[in-house]
C-alpha cells in the first residue's frame, strides 16, 4: 500500500496535529493551530495527484455508496426512515419546496466539492496518518479504524443517545451509516494513497444526496402532488365526500395521496403506505401496514388507489383515525 512508507515522515515531520489531538497545559495553541493549518495545506496539497486514474477509482468508489444510500432511500425499515426524514427536511430548509434544477446543482456542487476536499484532507489525509504513528505504532489499520470513528461520532448528534427511544435508534442508524461511509473512503485513501480518489468519491456521494433529494423527493414530489392530483372515479364520488367532509378536506386528501405515492402510478402499495405514515409519527410493523392495506384495498388489486383511499379514511376523518380503528377497533 502506496501509504505504508508515508506516515511516519509525514506526521513526524510536523507536530502541529499531534499537538491538537493531545492538548496539554504547556502547548502553545496560537503555534499549534497555524501550525495544523499549514500541515492542512501541504496534507491537501502534497497527497492529491489529479488525472485519469484517480478519476475512475473515485467514480468507482462512489458506486457502492450510492447503491447503500439507493437501499436505505427505498427501505420500509422504521430503524432507517428517521435517516430519510431528516435529510429530506434538511433539504427542504435548504432549498425550499419549487424545484430548483440550476440553482440547487450549482449550489450541490460547490457544497459537496467544498465538504469533500476539507473532510477528506482533515480525516484521511492528517487524522488517519496520526492516529496511526500515535497510537498504532504506524499500524495504518488502527489510523483508519480510529480516524472513520472519529469521522462518524461527528456527523451525528452524541446528546441524542441520551435522549432513548427513537432519537436513540434514529441517531444509533446514523453512526453505523457514518462508520461505513467513512471506512469506505478511509479504504480507498489507503489503497491509493491518494486523497483525489475518496474527494472525488465524497463529493459524488453529497452532490447525489443533496441534488437528488432535491429534485425528487422533496420539491418533485411536491410539485407532483399540486399539478398531478388525483381525482374520484366520478363526479359523484367526489360530490359526496365534498358534501360529507367538505372541499378542503377533500383537497388535502388528494395532497397526501400523492405525497405519499412516491413512485407516481396513482395508486399506494402497503410499502408507500407504511413508509409515509411512519415518516408522519405512524410506526407499523409490516403486519400492521398489510392489514391496513387490506383493510383499505377493498377490490383486492394489491394496491390503494384514490377512491379507496377516500373510503377508508372517510368516515374517521383522517388516516391516523383509519388506521388506530384498524387494528384497535373503532374509538
Amino acid at each position: 500500500m502506496k501509504l505504508l512508507g508515508k506516515v511516519s515522515h509525514r506526521v513526524c515531520s510536523s507536530s502541529s496535529m499531534l499537538d491538537l489531538i493531545c492538548w496539554s497545559p504547556d502547548v502553545d495553541v496560537g503555534r499549534s493551530v497555524a501550525g495544523a493549518c499549514l500541515q492542512w495545506y501541504t496534507a491537501l496539497t502534497e497527497q492529491t495527484q489529479l488525472g485519469p486514474g484517480p478519476i475512475v477509482f473515485g467514480i468507482a468508489g462512489a458506486i457502492p455508496m450510492l447503491a447503500l444510500s439507493r437501499a436505505i432511500e427505498t427501505s420500509e425499515s422504521p430503524y432507517v426512515a428517521g435517516l430519510n426524514l431528516s435529510t429530506n427536511m434538511a433539504i427542504l430548509r435548504l432549498f425550499g419546496a419549487t424545484p430548483q434544477p440550476v440553482v440547487a446543482l450549482l449550489i450541490s456542487f460547490v457544497v459537496a466539492l467544498l465538504t469533500g476536499i476539507v473532510e477528506e484532507t482533515t480525516f484521511r489525509g492528517q487524522c488517519l496518518p496520526a492516529f496511526a504513528v500515535y497510537y498504532g505504532n504506524g499500524d495504518v489499520f488502527i489510523g483508519a479504524l480510529l480516524s472513520t470513528l472519529l469521522f462518524a461520532v461527528l456527523h451525528t448528534n452524541p446528546l441524542s443517545f441520551f435522549k432513548g427511544g427513537e432519537a436513540f435508534l434514529d441517531n444509533f442508524a446514523l453512526l453505523i451509516l457514518q462508520i461505513v461511509n467513512g471506512a469506505i473512503f478511509a479504504l480507498l485513501f489507503v489503497v491509493s494513497g491518494n486523497l483525489a480518489v475518496p474527494i472525488i468519491t465524497h463529493t459524488l456521494y453529497d452532490l447525489y444526496t443533496f441534488y437528488k433529494t432535491h429534485m425528487v423527493d422533496v420539491a418533485g414530489q411536491m410539485q407532483y402532488a399540486e399539478l398531478a392530483m388525483p381525482i374520484c372515479s366520478s363526479s359523484t364520488v367526489e360530490q359526496k365526500w365534498i358534501n360529507e367532509r367538505g372541499e378542503d378536506w377533500l383537497k388535502e386528501a388528494k395532497q397526501s395521496f400523492y405525497l405519499m405515492d412516491t413512485n407516481q402510478d396513482g395508486e399506494l402499495s402497503r410499502k408507500e403506505l407504511r413508509i409515509a405514515l411512519y415518516q408522519y409519527g405512524v410506526n407499523l410493523s409490516k403486519v400492521e401496514s398489510q392489514e391496513v392495506k387490506a383493510a383499505a384495498d377493498t377490490n383486492e388489486s394489491g394496491s390503494i388507489d384514490f377512491d379507496e383511499y377516500l373510503a377508508y379514511i372517510g368516515p374517521a376523518g383522517s388516516e391516523f383515525k383509519a388506521v388506530r380503528n384498524t387494528l384497535l377497533g373503532p374509538t
